[in-house]
Parts: C-alpha cells; sequence; structure tokens
C-alpha cells in the first residue's frame, strides 16, 4: 500500500513538472501538437499508476520523454516560422468589414451556428460590428470591432514573423510595395520583423532582437 501511495506521488510529481516545463501555454488555449502532448502525458501517467508491477523508471522515462520532444517541438518552431506554420497551421480570416467569408467557414467546416457562438462568447452578437474576424491555429476567434465614432481604427496585422496578412494588407489598400518602402525606411528586410501592424494611417513596427550568440534561424 505504501510503496502504490509513494510511487502514484512520485508520478504526480512528473507529471506537474513536465507540464511545467513545456511553459505556460499548456494551461491555456491548446496547439494540436500540445493537445495530443497532455492527452499522452495523462494517459501514461494514469498506465503507470494503474500497473504497480512496472519498474519506476520504466514508467517515467515515457512521460520525460515526451516532454523533451515537446520542448524541441515548440523551440524549433521559435527559430524556424515556416516550420511553425507547417505544424501549427495559419489564421484564417472568416469576417471582414461585416461580411461573413462563407468559403473560408466552409473550408474549415464551422457552421454559422459556431461562429455565432464564438461572436457571443466575444461580447459580439452582430458579423456587421466586426471589422475583422479569424479564426486562430489553435481553434479560438479573434476579432476587431468596427471603430465607434471619433474612435481610431484598430490596428491589423501586416507581418508577423515572415507571415504576411496579404488579406489585411489588400484590405487597407496596400501593396507589396507599400510594404517594402515601409521596411526599407527603417533599414529592415522582412525577415527582421517582429511585428508590423498597420489601421490605414498609423503603423507600428517592432523589430527582432539579434539572435543569441550562436543562435541560428532557419531560412524561410
Amino acid at each position: 500500500m505504501l510503496s502504490s501511495i509513494t510511487r502514484t506521488l512520485i508520478i504526480y510529481i512528473v507529471a506537474i513538472a513536465a507540464m511545467r516545463l513545456m511553459g505556460k501555454r499548456q494551461l491555456a488555449e491548446l496547439q494540436p501538437s500540445e493537445l495530443v502532448t497532455t492527452f499522452l502525458i495523462s494517459d501514461v501517467a494514469s498506465i503507470c499508476i494503474d500497473e504497480p508491477e512496472l519498474p519506476l523508471f520504466a514508467s517515467v522515462m515515457p512521460i520525460l520523454l515526451i516532454t523533451a520532444l515537446e520542448i524541441f517541438n515548440s523551440t524549433l518552431a521559435w527559430y524556424c516560422p515556416r516550420y511553425a506554420r507547417l505544424l501549427f497551421g495559419n489564421p484564417v480570416t472568416v469576417i471582414r468589414n461585416g461580411t461573413v467569408n462563407q468559403g473560408a467557414l466552409r473550408h474549415l467546416r464551422i457552421t454559422p451556428n459556431d461562429l455565432a457562438e464564438s461572436l457571443r462568447g466575444a461580447g459580439v452578437f452582430s458579423p456587421e460590428e466586426v471589422l475583422w474576424g479569424v479564426i486562430e491555429s489553435n481553434g479560438s476567434l479573434s476579432i476587431a470591432k468596427k471603430p465607434g465614432e471619433g474612435e481610431d481604427s484598430p490596428m491589423l496585422p501586416i507581418l508577423i514573423d515572415r507571415h504576411l496578412y496579404r488579406d489585411n494588407l489588400e484590405a487597407l489598400g496596400y501593396d507589396d510595395h507599400w510594404l517594402q518602402q515601409q521596411l526599407g525606411k527603417n533599414g529592415l528586410l522582412s525577415s527582421q520583423v517582429l511585428v508590423f501592424l498597420s489601421n490605414g494611417s498609423d503603423i507600428l513596427l517592432i523589430p527582432k532582437k539579434a539572435a543569441p550568440k550562436g543562435g541560428q534561424s532557419c531560412k524561410d
């Protein structure tokens, strides 16, 4: 009995430590790979507890291996945006200036009821209130509301870590030439930009900090 309690306690501590090592994102909206990792750790931990005849080291090792793989995965995604997009997918615009993109909903297999429910969860009861609505790679809906009278239009992403939001660029009346001009004024290449936002009149440009010595990012 004491051995079973001790074993359960050790597995419990290792599982919590594994989740903490993988970062706070594990506790919020999960990406597909993170969700799989969480399920695997849960299943492995339950097997380890239910089968006390297994050696403790053999029980803990799969949890540590899954944790190491997730850390490697997320680290590679940080340094290689192309791999991140392959792993997590890209956000998809479903509402533009109050108009629902029905083709995008069909492609994502999201019903109008699903969309309406997500909008209500964000405190919006009509798509006409939305300037830009996007389904994130984790499946959640993010929205930018239309500005009220006397309010500035919200900033929309144009370029984030090498990912170009071309539909936002075109919706604001800009093109690639304008984007390159803005980057050129700041002496930056697109690969050197962390965040580039614009609302049609103002821009917010945040360059990437230099990589640590020895660090290297993959080419996109």
